[in-house]
């Protein structure tokens, strides 16, 4: 999954060094020096433009799936949001809100999520990301997994194959299926995974773009 975050100061650093572990981050910062300790110390992409540039945006949203603006201006994240959304066709936009008065002005103009300082971002990445069928439902405390849930895709390798048959990544794991009929089945190798089907499956976060490009998408 690809995250572009504009702005580089103390809360886009600790959060940026978290998210390079499981995910393409590509960084937009103004500052010179900002840019620098972001280039020089983590593991991501940095471009050093302005991010409420239309221009600066267009190379850098190109198949992203997450726009996160975390500048000090208020102003400046909204109308970054809307660039990224409404002429880069990014899915999700995220805004870090320094007046929490400004939490409602976010919403009204177009921004899918919005935080002020007593919200954790990274969290609300992990719960709020949707690969347009696949959804995060639990985030399990203390390891890399999650439980996520979407409709088997009809063009799925998976679909018509047992459990045993098919070859998960990563050890992931179908835990409930719930059929067309509303049918709730606790499933065991032997279970047909069938085109239309709900499925429930703990997996890692590293895996879930391959799952979601092998078994929704597909």
């Amino acid at each position: 999954m690809k995250l572009v975050i504009v702005g580089a100061g103390k809360v886009a650093y600790y959060m940026i060094r978290e998210l390079t572990r499981d995910y393409e981050v590509v960084i937009i910062e103004q500052d010179e020096l900002a840019a620098c300790k972001i280039a020089n110390q983590l593991n991501a992409v940095v471009v050093r433009g302005d991010g409420t540039s239309a221009a600066v945006l267009e190379p850098v949203c190109r198949n992203a799936d997450i726009f996160i603006a975390l500048t000090g201006k208020d102003e400046n994240n909204l109308i970054a949001c809307q660039i990224a959304k409404r002429m880069h066709h990014v899915p999700i936009t995220i805004a870090r809100v320094n007046n929490p008065k400004n939490l409602e002005v976010m919403r009204k103009f177009g921004v899918d999520k919005s935080f002020s300082g007593t919200k954790v971002l990274a969290e609300m990445i992990e719960q709020e990301v949707d690969y347009q069928g696949l959804r995060i439902v639990h985030v399990i405390n203390r390891s890399d997994r999650v439980l996520v849930e979407f409709v088997l895709s009809a063009s799925s390798k998976a679909a018509g194959k047992t459990l045993l048959e098919y070859d998960f990544i990563n050890g992931a794991r179908v835990v409930v299926i719930t059929k067309e009929s509303g049918e709730v089945i606790t499933p065991d190798g032997s279970t047909v995974m069938k085109a239309g089907d709900t499925i429930m499956m703990v997996c890692t976060k590293k895996s879930l773009e391959i799952i979601w490009k092998d078994m929704v998408r597909a």
